[in-house]
Formats: structure tokens, C-alpha cells, sequence
């Protein structure tokens, strides 16, 4: 008496997309770590591999200042392991869509408005600028919980931190935000420099929402 037996087929479906994070602190640490391997280029990622080489990621890009997160798609493209004190293991992630976006906003080519987290507020408020141990006094055109953009003929440098001292019109009293410049603004007829305020726990920070809610009623 003969016997059969059924055999299944071993799958085919691929590997799902392993999911990854990277977080950095500025957007030129972005660029510290790409490399124009490949056809689009990538991202060098530390630690050991998360998978098989060619298999597709699922990469989250975090940055802290200005605060972004950027979706990549990639594919695990090479590993390098750790040889000895001074080769720390790591592995390279291939682009293959969605990076663009992620490398204008690298290399400071994307418009200012793009980068906003929340709207601004048009506004012709006067400030002092603290900076290198020096004030000086300027403009603010518009203003946001998130940050403000500062008229200026002088641009401050991008990266530099400043104290911004405000005293909106009728109050008796004033308040200082904290704050890096994050894009300037040298030609045109409107020159200045966009300023991203940092978490802190002063006071400033009630002020400015007070602030906000009058602009925004009148």
C-alpha cells in the first residue's frame, strides 16, 4: 500500500522592514553622517547590524535642535565590526526613498517656513539681543510659541545661542527668552535671523503665551 505525503513550499514573503531610530542633536550631524555611497547615498547608524544585509528599513530620524523627525526608507546596505579600540562597530543604511527632505533640511535649503512647527504671528515688536556678552536692539517681525524671526542689518551666526529681552507695549514689566539662531537671512530687503526658542524652566515662557493669546486679538 502506497503512501503520500504533502510537502508545503518554504516562504517567500520577505523579511518585514526592520524599524530603526537615529537621534542627533543638530542638523549638521545629519551630514557628519552621510556617505554618497550607493545610488542615493546614506546614513552610518552605530552598533551591530539589526539584520541581513539588503533588507529593507524603516529608518526615524530624530533632531533635537530645531526639534524634527524625518521618515526614511532604506535597506540595510553594509556592516563594519569592531576591530579594536578605535573602530567602533557599525553599519550603513542605503536610501531609497523619502530623503530629500531629510538632506535639504540638513544643509539649510529648505525655506524657513517649512521648518515651523506651529504659525507665526506678524508683529513689530522692539528687543534686546543679547549675544557674546554684548546687547544690542532690533525688531522682531513675527513671533511663535516655537520661535521668532529678528530684522536685522547684522545677522547673529547660526548655532549661536542669544537672550532675548522683551517688554511688550503698556507692560510695566519685561521677560528673557532663551534661544539658538537656526537660519539667516543676509539679502533681500528684509535681512535678519530666525531664532528657535530652548526649553527652560523661567518664567518666560507663561509671558510669552499671554503674549500670544493678545496678538492674536487684535
Amino acid at each position: 500500500m502506497w503512501t503520500t505525503r504533502s510537502f508545503s513550499a518554504p516562504s517567500t514573503r520577505p523579511d518585514p522592514p526592520v524599524k530603526l531610530e537615529l537621534t542627533v542633536g543638530f542638523p549638521s550631524d545629519v551630514l557628519a553622517r552621510y556617505y554618497p555611497n550607493g545610488k542615493l547615498g546614506g546614513l552610518t547608524l552605530d552598533g551591530k547590524v539589526p539584520g541581513a544585509l539588503g533588507q529593507l528599513v524603516h529608518l526615524t530620524v530624530h533632531v533635537e535642535r530645531p526639534l524634527r523627525d524625518f521618515e526614511v526608507k532604506g535597506q540595510l546596505a553594509w556592516a563594519r565590526h569592531k576591530g579594536s579600540l578605535n573602530l567602533k562597530a557599525c553599519y550603513g543604511v542605503d536610501f531609497i526613498g523619502d530623503h530629500d527632505r531629510l538632506l535639504q533640511f540638513a544643509r539649510a535649503e529648505l525655506d524657513p517656513s517649512a521648518l515651523r512647527l506651529g504659525p507665526r504671528l506678524a508683529t513689530d515688536l522692539p528687543v534686546r539681543i543679547t549675544h557674546g556678552g554684548y546687547t544690542r536692539r532690533e525688531f522682531l517681525v513675527d513671533l511663535s510659541d516655537g520661535g521668532a524671526f529678528v530684522r536685522s542689518p547684522d545677522p547673529i551666526p547660526v548655532g549661536h545661542e542669544v537672550e532675548l529681552h522683551l517688554r511688550p507695549r503698556g507692560a510695566l514689566m519685561g521677560f528673557t527668552l532663551r534661544g539658538r539662531v537656526a537660519w539667516q537671512r543676509n539679502t533681500g530687503q528684509a535681512p535678519g535671523f530666525g531664532v528657535e526658542f530652548l526649553d527652560e524652566g523661567s518664567g518666560g515662557r507663561p509671558k510669552l503665551e499671554k503674549l500670544l493669546l493678545k496678538l492674536s486679538s487684535t
